[in-house]
Parts: structure tokens; C-alpha cells; sequence
């Protein structure tokens, strides 16, 4: 987590440095809609144990507890069962995704080909193929449990309810979309409504 700014932060200060995305949220909620999966292929097939499977909820609810002050909700579902495919890169079968949500997969550890920077989460929206990588039609996040810190799973929503996941991200605007979101969920964590993470209200995976 980036701690741009001290405690004593005021609203004030906000308008000066030109963030009109804190402040007030709007009074009608926001309901997203995620579709877990959990790692059935790790530990010889036995997939997550059961602290590891605590950890997520505990990390789940860290998000729902903070994006409520923003009036965001979540409609969590989970499946079993899932697994990645590792063929010269990491992909989700078909099978196990879903269209209209965000599909959270949650594995003990993420190969490099996802999470280069050992964050223990990555996230990614629809995109055509390319060479080494196949195109998608999903809204995706991996999380990776052994890497992924307290604040890791509401930060890769972050950059799914601010439309960072639409279009083609480069080194550049992946940095500063870090700088932004952190800052923004530092404001949420203090009990800031941030009308930044509403981008999401009209994606196919959020309900107004």
C-alpha cells in the first residue's frame, strides 16, 4: 500500500490537488457480481486447505467491509473443481467462466506468467489473441494466497470497478492505475466515499 498523504488529510486539501473522485458517495448501491474458483489442481489434486480457503474469506471480507463505504456491494459465488491450464501460459478453461461476472480464481501460488512481480494478484478484461497468449471474453482476477497480502484482493477489484481492465494497459498506465487505486483505498479504508470505483456501474457485471 502507497501512503501518499498523512492522517490529517481534509477534503479540502482533496479539491486543491485536483481528485474529484473523493468525496460523497451516490445514494443508490452498487451490487458486483463475482464468480469464485477454487484451485482443485494444486496439492496433488486435494485442492486448498481449509486455511487457505479462510485466508480468502478473510481477504473477501476486508474488500466487502471497505468498498461498502462507496456503496459497492458483492454477490459472491463459488464453484469447484477449477484448475489452470499451462501451456507455455495460464489459462482458465472455458468451462469454468462466466459471462456478466467477474471471475475470481484462486490458486495457493501464481505462476510468473501472471504475477511476474510476486504480488500475489493480477487482473485482466476481455482482449483478442496474440501470440504466447489467448484472447478472452472474460472480466478475470487471480489471486495468489502465499504472496497476496491483506490489502492485495480489494486492490485487483480496484482496477476492475475503475475500467483499468478495458482496453490494451501498458507499463505506464499500469503504474499510475497502482498509485491512483492505492491512494483512493487508502481515502475508502478511512471512511471516504470514493465516486472513482462507481466507473463500474453500467459494466456487464454490476447491478445499479
Amino acid at each position: 500500500m502507497i501512503n501518499l498523504m498523512g492522517a490529517a488529510l481534509q477534503r479540502r486539501q482533496l479539491i486543491l490537488l485536483g481528485i474529484p473522485s473523493v468525496g460523497k458517495a451516490a445514494s443508490k448501491s452498487i451490487t458486483i457480481r463475482v464468480h469464485v474458483m477454487f484451485d482443485q489442481g494444486v496439492q496433488e489434486g486435494q485442492g486448498l486447505s481449509e486455511s487457505e480457503r479462510a485466508k480468502f474469506n478473510r481477504l473477501q471480507e476486508n474488500a466487502r467491509r471497505e468498498y461498502a463505504v462507496s456503496g459497492i456491494h458483492f454477490d459472491v459465488h463459488t464453484i469447484e473443481g477449477a484448475y489452470l491450464r499451462t501451456q507455455g501460459y495460464s489459462e482458465i478453461p472455458g468451462q469454468f467462466l462466466a459471462l456478466g461476472k467477474i471471475n475470481l480464481f484462486v490458486t495457493n501460488t501464481l505462476r510468473y506468467d501472471v504475477d511476474r512481480d510476486r504480488t500475489g494478484g493480477a487482473s485482466v478484461g476481455p482482449h483478442p489473441s496474440k501470440p504466447g497468449v489467448a484472447g478472452s471474453r472474460y472480466y478475470q482476477t487471480f489471486l495468489g494466497l502465499r504472496e497476496a497480502g491483506e490489502n492485495t484482493l480489494a486492490h485487483e477489484y480496484a482496477h476492475h470497478f475503475t475500467l483499468d481492465t478495458r482496453g490494451s494497459p501498458t507499463f505506464r498506465g499500469n503504474f499510475w492505475a497502482d498509485l491512483r487505486n492505492d491512494y483512493w483505498l487508502w481515502c475508502q479504508r478511512r471512511g471516504i466515499a470514493v465516486s472513482g470505483f462507481r466507473a463500474c456501474v453500467n459494466a456487464e457485471w454490476a447491478r445499479p
